[in-house]
């Protein structure tokens, strides 16, 4: 994450810069505040160590008939431990007394809003940087246009492996959605955000839905440079979350530059629990 000490000092007095910085960071947390709302979250709080020991439990199959008198054999239904690794982000600005007393706005309020879009950006990209490490890739491939059938097909995909459609997802990198977006609206469909949506991130960046999957686009995914991206399908099952620590900003003073410190920082980890509840989409990722 990128280091935002110091981004404050006498030249910037007026408050002008930041309120731009301000600006600039309520879009990026409309773009990136949501992939930890399509997951499955594990609270970790006021446990002790970094790690969680996830249990994935298997899949019961292949059951047959039964014949009178006869015992039932014994099917092993120990579950495999995912274990996921919480590490601390975060991120401080330092505010000169000089720029509170000559602007009008509650400055102090808005670093904190600010830091606090970078620990969400923060949350979103370790999710997103899990995409490339799904086992099953249903995309066109480096250099292909993403189209509504890679979608069609990463659901067919899904439900082949008996994953329920409920909660299913997909989320695409914006620049490789353009071509998918274009042909939906050339197709005549009406692609606006459903009014079902709660989360003002999830409203603004939710395409549409296809086949029982919400589609939303998110910045959050890398490109690579080559100018390929890998985008996902999930369901929330298939990506744990843990949380050691939310959310913290706190602030202290700092008189030798007549001003104080803006603290924010979290920890938090991700991985992948099931591979069956995951496809890749390999795409291109340019204009």
């Amino acid at each position: 994450m990128a280091d935002l000490a110091n981004t404050l000092d006498s030249v910037n007095s007026t408050g002008e810069l930041f309120e731009n910085i301000t600006q600039a960071a309520q879009y990026t947390l409309n773009e990136n505040a949501l992939l930890r709302n399509l997951v499955t979250v594990y609270n970790m709080q006021g446990t002790p160590g970094l790690t969680a020991s996830v249990p994935v439990w298997p899949k019961i199959s292949d059951l047959t008939a039964l014949t009178g008198g006869f015992d039932l054999t014994n099917t092993d239904v120990a579950a495999t431990a995912v274990d996921i690794t919480a590490a601390e982000y975060g991120s401080m600005t330092t505010i000169q007394d000089l720029v509170v007393e000559s602007s009008p706005i509650a400055v102090a309020q808005d670093v904190g809003r600010v830091l606090g879009d970078a620990v969400a950006q923060a949350m979103d990209e370790i999710i997103a940087d899990l995409f490339g490490s799904a086992s099953t890739d249903v995309g066109p491939g480096a250099s292909g246009e993403l189209t509504i059938q890679h979608i069609l097909k990463a659901m067919a995909t899904l439900r082949n492996n008996s994953v329920p459609t409920t909660g299913c997802v997909a989320v695409l990198h914006p620049l490789a959605a353009y071509n998918l977006k274009q042909g939906l609206l050339n197709a005549g469909g009406n692609f606006g955000a459903s009014p079902d949506l709660a989360n003002a991130a999830a409203r603004q960046y939710y395409i549409g839905t296809v086949a029982g999957c919400d589609i939303y686009e998110s910045a959050s995914i890398d490109v690579d440079s080559a100018g390929d991206a890998v985008s996902a399908v999930f369901h929330p099952a298939a990506i744990g979350m843990v949380m050691k620590r939310d959310l913290r900003i706190a602030t202290q003073r700092d008189e030798s530059i007549r001003g104080f410190e803006v603290v924010a920082s979290g920890a938090f980890g991700a991985g992948i629990l099931d591979q069956n509840k995951i496809v890749k989409i390999t795409s291109d990722a340019t204009l």
